[in-house]
């Protein structure tokens, strides 16, 4: 088979690139997914977008991602709304630094602010506030539904002739001068373009050529509960023990907690998730301990050094580009991240200046990019 890009994973954004590129006018896309269309963190997600980080890259990334979203929404036909983010601080030093965070957010038009507990009340009315001091409000934040969005991406790109294989596994690729060669499980593939947008098998498969991507998994848990009413607008972040909690739109609480992990160790259910997050998630909700757990399920967040994602062209070879790496914020992203790749593979540079220091090359000459803004 040969095509002028492929695209090397089926999760948001694999196919959001697919859907930029076809309204550039390439039509000759092929994408192949190992396993289902959004099997991998896509459809695992909070499904969470918001610019509220702490370092330049993100935040003017996610502006765009965030004026990007509701094009999306109405061109595939799904669900974008921007409820706000809600960050919970019970800490005197975190409150400290949070006013920072968010003085460093209006530099960089991020509309947050610092809120007392009377105010967390007013935009929550059923939280108990015993305990929190202060709050940070980012109104800009919001969520989309994620399987619609991937789903009708697909509808889309099918109705347009793409071709979208799952069960298709890439194995290898070679650079063989004019073309990439990709050996997969189904057979060869040559591409003019090679899009490797895969988490941590990115990783893998660049090996191969020489090219080392410093991306690790990091295994993360997150429950549903039944569903309720609309009672929870926001995503709300209780900071101290990194802990969200959000009511998706059909009404079900999505509730994640960080606990203990390892690199690249087997993502395995654990009693002690549900434990804390029960303990965390019932003092702000006490309601909540009333409530059946539907479903609890685990994934991986595909983290880098810096918390930053890989996204751009190979330095070794500018006809395969990278995006992984996402650290946990791949599905935020998925806008922006396909109208850059999109710019680079028609010969161009990203609108915002700010993809540049996200390349690949950045590791190797220690270029690295600081944020602490990662919880769950």
């Amino acid at each position: 088979m040969k095509t002028d890009v492929l695209i090397i994973g089926g999760g948001v954004t694999g196919l959001f690139t697919a859907v930029s590129l076809l309204e550039q006018g390439c039509r000759n896309i092929v994408i192949i997914e190992k396993s289902y269309i959004g099997s991998g963190g896509t459809f695992r997600c909070a499904t969470g977008i918001r610019a509220s980080f702490t370092s330049r890259e993100h935040v003017n990334v996610m502006k765009r991602a965030i004026d990007l979203w509701p094009e999306y929404a109405r061109k595939l036909g799904f669900l974008y709304r921007r409820d706000g983010y809600l960050w919970v601080l019970t800490r005197e030093r975190d409150v400290e630094f949070f006013k920072q965070v968010v003085e460093f957010h209006h530099s960089l038009g991020v509309p947050s602010r610092m809120i007392s507990p009377e105010e967390v009340r007013e935009i929550v009315p059923s939280i108990n506030t015993n305990g929190i001091l202060a709050a940070v409000y980012d109104p800009l934040a919001g969520k989309a539904q994620v399987f619609n969005a991937v789903l009708n991406a697909v509808i889309h790109l099918k109705r347009n002739n793409i071709n979208v294989y799952e069960g298709m596994r890439a194995l290898k690729i070679s650079d063989e001068g004019s073309r990439i060669v990709v050996e997969t499980n189904k057979g060869r593939v040559e591409a003019d373009k090679v899009i490797v947008a895969a988490g941590k098998d990115s990783a893998n498969l660049l090996k191969g050529l020489g090219v080392e991507l410093p991306i690790h998994n990091l295994a993360k848990h997150v429950l549903i509960t039944e569903a309720f009413k609309p009672v929870i607008k926001p995503l709300i972040i209780d900071w101290s023990s990194s802990s969200y909690i959000l009511q998706v739109f059909h009404g079900n609480i999505y509730i994640g907690s960080d606990i203990p992990e390892k690199y690249d160790e087997p993502a395995v259910n654990k009693y002690m998730f549900l434990e804390k997050a029960a303990k965390v998630w019932t003092r702000y909700f006490p309601w909540l301990g009333e409530v059946y757990v539907l479903r609890y399920w685990t994934g991986y967040y595909d983290m880098t050094p810096d918390h930053h994602p890989i996204i751009g062209p190979l330095e070794e070879n500018e006809n395969i580009l990278v995006a992984a790496g996402f650290s946990g914020h791949g599905f935020m992203m998925a806008p922006a991240v396909a109208e850059a790749l999109t710019q680079y593979i028609l010969g161009g540079k990203p609108t915002i200046p700010e993809f540049e220091n996200l390349k690949p090359d950045r590791f190797k000459k220690g270029k690295l990019i600081k944020e602490i803004a990662v919880f769950g």
